[in-house]
């Protein structure tokens, strides 16, 4: 039987892609009859599906450093000889950076996962560091923008190149499997009326997310549209301390706090999606895959996305969603207004179109099928890989 060992940093996050997807390929394996092994630092989500089979196996690699760099080794070698894999895959840069040469030493194919653009690559020790990235026998890059940004700077590894659109679970972000009860749970703890038109701004509270553009649109749709009664629904965890604390003089000096609702980490996001008039994806850099842009169109929820990076392969304006221009609040605030005075009818065959190309392009079942098609290739040439 074969087994398969993925390598992600911790296993903390409800929502992150990285241990999303790790986590979603590791239940499939399962499925499809293979043996699954995950080692990270652990976390929450680190015995999701023990119950299924997965085995989960610790070692302190979100912790960086020379020592560490040494004891984490030491542990991988152990381990590596204990569960005996058939393929290994790399989900991030530090592992890569410790584990790759071990792995290759031991003529285990390696398969690693180029999820985001990495900064720094105009810098040479810097670039170095993301190339460990490029040191799979195979790289799976997780969209079109992500896949033209390692040919720009890595050229020389296209060869080694397959694209696997990360992909969204289309029974789980369904809007007709959310029930009343679900939606009024929320409504009623955020004690939001039913004739309040809710703008869902799902991401963590960050610079990079726009939230200041979401703020700053607020204060457009105010002041130019003062009979509108709405709300930005912000959901998603806060760890910048201090990019909070300016993002709520923001909201002061521009006079929305009765307009914006902090809802912090919520698990049950279809749930949020169903309750939204409108879904906005603000990031002022470019999403590596556009996570948000995909879960609100397979709700059939119309979504506004800033017009660059990930998003702009899952957005087709004014078909299946809408783009602005990057860090524009006035172009956001007069896309919203004119999404909530469109006709339900039109909205909805918006809505109907999105959701048809996630199933087609962008869901969880092509991500997980091209995956396991590609473990099954390099183990299959195993023998005529060159180490």
């Amino acid at each position: 039987m074969t087994k398969v060992l993925q390598i992600v940093p911790s296993l903390n996050s409800i929502n992150g892609g990285v241990e999303r997807g790790a986590l979603d390929v590791a239940k499939e394996l399962i499925e499809q009859g293979f043996d699954s092994e995950i080692i990270s630092s652990g976390g929450m989500m680190a015995e999701k599906y023990k119950y299924k089979g997965v085995n989960h196996n610790e070692i302190e690699i979100n912790k960086k450093g020379f020592t560490n760099f040494l004891m984490v080794r030491r542990k991988f070698e152990k381990m590596l000889n204990k569960i005996k894999p058939d393929i290994v895959h790399i989900r991030s840069r530090w592992p890569a950076f410790c584990f790759n040469e071990i792995v290759k030493k031991k003529k285990i194919p390696l398969v690693t996962t180029y999820h985001g653009t990495y900064s720094g690559n105009d810098y040479f020790f810097k670039k170095n560091y993301n190339r460990v990235m490029t040191s799979g026998d195979k790289i799976i890059t997780i969209s079109s923008f992500i896949d033209n940004h390692v040919r720009h700077y890595f050229p020389e590894v296209k060869n080694k190149l397959c694209q696997i659109d990360r992909g969204i679970d289309l029974n789980y972000f369904d809007i007709n499997a959310v029930t009343q009860t679900r939606k009024e749970i929320f409504l009623n703890s955020f004690s939001i009326s039913e004739k309040t038109h809710i703008i869902l701004l799902p991401a963590r509270i960050s610079m990079w997310k726009g939230h200041f553009v979401a703020v700053d649109a607020a204060k457009e749709l105010k002041e130019n549209h003062p009979e509108l009664n709405f709300i930005f629904l912000f959901v998603g965890g806060n760890n910048k301390i201090k990019f909070f604390e300016r993002l709520k003089k923001r909201i002061k000096k521009n006079r929305v706090e009765e307009n914006i609702i902090f809802a912090g980490n919520i698990s049950d996001m279809p749930a949020i999606y169903s309750i939204a008039d409108v879904v906005l994806s603000t990031s002022i850099e470019p999403e590596a895959f556009g996570r948000i842009s995909a879960e609100g169109c397979s709700m059939c929820k119309p979504v506004i996305s800033s017009n660059h990076g990930g998003s702009k392969d899952i957005i087709e304006n004014e078909k299946t969603g809408w783009l602005v221009e990057p860090g524009n609040p006035v172009k956001l605030s007069e896309k919203i207004i004119k999404v909530i005075k469109m006709p339900e009818s039109k909205k909805d065959k918006i809505g109907k179109s999105a959701r048809i190309r996630v199933k087609k392009k962008f869901s969880l079942d092509l991500m997980l099928s091209k995956t396991i098609n590609l473990y099954e290739e390099l183990v299959a040439r195993r023998e005529n890989i060159n180490y």
